[in-house]
């Protein structure tokens, strides 16, 4: 069996929400890893390749921001993009969370398709840096 072309992390606190967007997001390409804090993410950044993380604001050990804010601080991980999905809809949250280093900010609840959609985007533009990268 080949190997997934993108592993995509999902943190959020509700199971059932990292199930629905899990089955989403989920092709033959793709491996979805899920973690339900912010520890339970570092330990999978730490340890995986991502390629995208679908970030909740809202996380039993901290803000989602913070963790968005330790991602762009490591030179090893500053470069993951990272897709804000959060139930915080307001227009100064949003503000917030790509000011601090989202790449994008959806609202819960979400369409399924808009959500494909925008991590497909984000992962077009991910090989696209790299491919620019390598050739310079």
């Amino acid at each position: 069996m080949e190997e997934p072309s993108h592993k995509i992390l999902v943190v959020d606190d509700e199971v059932n929400i990292q199930t629905l967007i899990s089955e989403a997001l989920t092709t033959e390409k793709r491996k979805i890893l899920t973690a339900g804090t912010m520890a339970e993410a570092c330990q999978v950044v730490d340890h995986n390749k991502i390629d995208v993380v679908v970030l909740d604001r809202m996380l039993p050990d901290g803000d989602g921001l913070e963790f968005c804010a330790k991602l762009r601080s490591n030179p090893v991980h500053k470069a993951i993009p990272v897709l804000m999905l959060s139930a915080r809809s307001e227009v100064n949250d949003k503000v917030m969370g790509l000011k601090l280093g989202a790449d994008d900010y959806m609202s819960k609840p979400c369409d399924m398709k808009e959500l494909r959609a925008r991590i497909e985007a984000l992962l077009r533009r991910a090989e696209e840096l790299n491919r620019y990268r390598t050739r310079i």
